[in-house]
């Protein structure tokens, strides 16, 4: 959610004096008539220095309007669902087709877009520093010098890391893994969903695997290499498998 926002200050270039959200578990929950913010949230609020508030439920044109715009959306730029590989390059182009849906505004004749031109000179302006939307947590390595954050998904730091505590800074679409010095280790590329992940580098199997053929078929390096290699050693007997 924060990114996602950070994202839309930057690309029109202001930001909202009042936003009003749905109930965005990345915002924070409603419980009974107290709103309890999340706490990534609630700093990126105070450094925007927006004001924000959740959707009447007995109100049916404040919550129908945001479930709408919500619908709108979603059948015209997710549909069908979008096959991509980098998150960060499609929410760049996502943006601008967003924009370029607009259409005359059903009572006041003028485009939606010039209306939102003439809108923003209202926004306060962008802070001088951007907010780092990053979440931190304290994890420790396990015998390999791998972490497991967020789910069941491990990332790998450095072998000399191996049962030491670390820290792992998670961001919408990285994560960061640190010494406990500051001393940055790695970076990946942030996973989600509840499948199990592994960001291990294929080719540190290699020196185990050429010892173990066996585990071939089930290895990452096998599952790592173009299709054409693939098939020619999938052809290869044991001992010409080995040697390549």
């Amino acid at each position: 959610m924060c990114q996602a926002l950070k994202q839309i200050f930057e690309y029109v270039g202001g930001v909202p004096t009042r936003i009003v959200f749905d109930n965005a578990t990345g915002v924070g929950r409603r419980v009974c008539d107290g709103v309890r913010t999340a706490e990534t949230f609630a700093a990126f609020a105070a450094h925007y220095g927006f004001a924000f508030s959740f959707c009447n439920p007995y109100s049916g044109h404040e919550k129908g309007n945001v479930e709408s715009k919500a619908r709108f959306v979603r059948s015209n730029l997710f549909m069908p669902i979008p096959r991509l590989r980098s998150v960060d390059s499609f929410n760049e182009r996502l943006l601008g087709r967003c924009c370029s849906l607009s259409k005359p505004h059903y009572l006041k004749g003028e485009g939606e877009r010039q209306l939102f031109v003439e809108d923003s000179v209202a926004m306060a302006g962008l802070p001088e520093a951007a907010f780092a939307v990053v979440r931190y947590a304290h994890c420790k390595a396990d015998k390999q010098g791998k972490v497991c954050v967020d789910g069941p998904h491990r990332y790998s730091t450095d072998p000399s890391l191996a049962g030491r505590r670390v820290i792992v800074g998670l961001g919408a679409t990285a994560v960061a893994v640190y010494a406990e010095s500051g001393e940055l280790v790695c970076e990946h590329e942030r996973q989600y969903g509840p499948a199990p992940t592994d960001t291990a580098n294929p080719a540190s199997q290699l020196p185990l695997l050429t010892m173990k053929l066996g585990a071939w078929r089930n290895s990452g390096v096998r599952e790592a290499i173009p299709d054409d290699l693939r098939d020619y050693m999938d052809g290869l007997g044991k001992k010409d498998l080995g040697a390549a």
